[in-house]
């Protein structure tokens, strides 16, 4: 009796492991093909101040170069995910935060860290480090810049 209860909770932990961790993909998510707006706010110190600056702002009927990038990444969940938890962290990112909001009713928000806001929910991209997080920024943001 004891090892059957052993052995349905080692199942259990790795179901759930296995359910959290499975990669889901990005573009089934948010889809830059429909109308949608972003902004990017840029954070830095100047001149001894810390300066934002949301002056890029975009309105487009839809992108097939941002739906690209978001065609090669996926996501994972993690804790914040289930705890509902809805800030990201900036430490380890990136100084560019880019908002995307469709008319489909999705976001993405990205600051170049592991964790991103994808529909009011925290996510990871990847799994070890900011790496995935940081190229995803930075390629929505080229691609956003050359609509």
């Amino acid at each position: 009796m004891k090892k059957k209860t052993i052995c349905g909770i080692t199942a259990a932990v790795v179901l759930f492991a296995a359910w959290m961790l499975w990669p889901r993909p990005l573009a089934a998510e948010f889809d830059a093909e429909r109308q949608f707006v972003a902004s990017v706010t840029k954070f830095g110190i100047k001149d001894g101040k810390l300066r934002m600056d949301t002056d890029e702002q975009y309105d487009l009927e839809g992108s097939a170069a941002l739906q690209k990038v978001l065609e090669g990444y996926s996501y994972h969940l993690c804790w914040d995910s289930l705890t509902g938890e809805n800030a990201i962290d900036g430490r380890g990112g990136t100084d560019e935060t880019l908002h995307l909001y469709n008319s489909g009713d999705e976001e993405l928000i990205s600051n170049g860290t592991s964790r991103l806001i994808l529909n009011g929910r925290v996510v990871k991209v990847g799994y070890w480090g900011h790496g995935q997080g940081t190229a995803l920024n930075q390629e929505l943001l080229a691609a956003l810049r050359a609509e």
